[in-house]
């Protein structure tokens, strides 16, 4: 018996059909770090150009109200996210990416923005098919949010320059492992949005 073997990265999804932007988790908690800086300020260019292309914007937060909607893995491996209160400034969008009043906030208790919410539903009814990913962390629920996507057969793409993690290497492993399995990675927020706003012409 004989087969194909299988490979990963081969080709590109290379589509800006029916764009929409979601942003994960720009929130004070994971934007702490100096390091994050350069991305934060990516993801406000890319709310300000989605806004300017007429490209729905979505935003993702995690919010608890009790420690026990944490669940068991998060409790263990994350304990700081009980931070994240409603309310708490810690939980509150990072000024620099951008969000204004009135934008969709779906509110996730899970990596995924999928996972027990209305994003999905939320996405087919602006008619979004390829979707833009920007935010943090990169191996975290920006990783599980692209990879669901890719699951429910949007066109995900990743907004390399618009989105961190803790560790360089973990950063680079994450967005490698993107392009070759799930997504296209992108290295430019602005050069991207430029393709999108020409292909509209």
């Amino acid at each position: 018996m004989t087969a194909e073997a299988v490979r990963v990265g081969m080709g590109r999804l290379d589509t800006t059909d029916r764009p929409g932007l979601v942003l994960v988790d720009c929130q004070n908690l994971f934007t702490l770090d100096p390091a994050v800086d350069a991305a934060a300020k990516a993801c406000g260019r890319a709310a300000a150009a989605a806004r300017e292309a007429g490209v729905p914007v979505v935003w993702l937060r995690v919010l608890f109200d009790d420690d026990a909607e944490l669940g068991p893995v998060w409790t263990t491996k994350a304990p700081a996210l009980k931070q994240l209160r409603p309310g708490a400034e810690l939980a509150e969008f990072d000024p620099r990416v951008g969000y204004v009043d009135g934008e969709p906030v779906v509110t996730k208790k899970r990596a995924s923005g999928f996972v027990r919410t209305e994003l999905d539903d939320l996405l087919h009814d602006l008619d979004v098919h390829t979707l833009a990913v920007a935010g943090f962390t990169t191996a975290g629920c920006v990783r599980a949010t692209v990879v669901d996507a890719a699951s429910l057969d949007y066109a995900p793409v990743v907004l390399a320059d618009a989105v961190a993690d803790r560790s360089t290497a973990i950063h680079d492993a994450a967005l490698v492992d993107l392009d070759a399995r799930y997504a296209d990675v992108v290295p430019s927020t602005d050069d991207w949005f430029r393709t999108v706003r020409s292909s509209q012409r």
